[in-house]
């Protein structure tokens, strides 16, 4: 995987994400087998990081 630069550079407006988001949907099904699989760990792993980086809250609920 590339390294990921350390400046972050400025966050998505919605319309971008969402234009984002449907580009995926058409190119998902184009991918092969193992670059699904790359860009899945890919968004894991920044999903993973950023929830590493918000507060937690547990619900201690029973």
């Amino acid at each position: 995987m590339p390294a990921r630069s350390p400046r972050r550079p400025a966050p998505l407006t919605d319309a971008e994400a969402e234009t984002l988001r449907l580009q995926l949907l058409e190119i998902i099904p184009r991918l092969r087998r193992h670059q699904l699989l790359d860009l899945a760990d890919t968004l894991h792993d920044a999903a993973r990081e950023r929830r590493g980086a918000e507060p937690r809250h547990f619900d201690v609920r029973v």
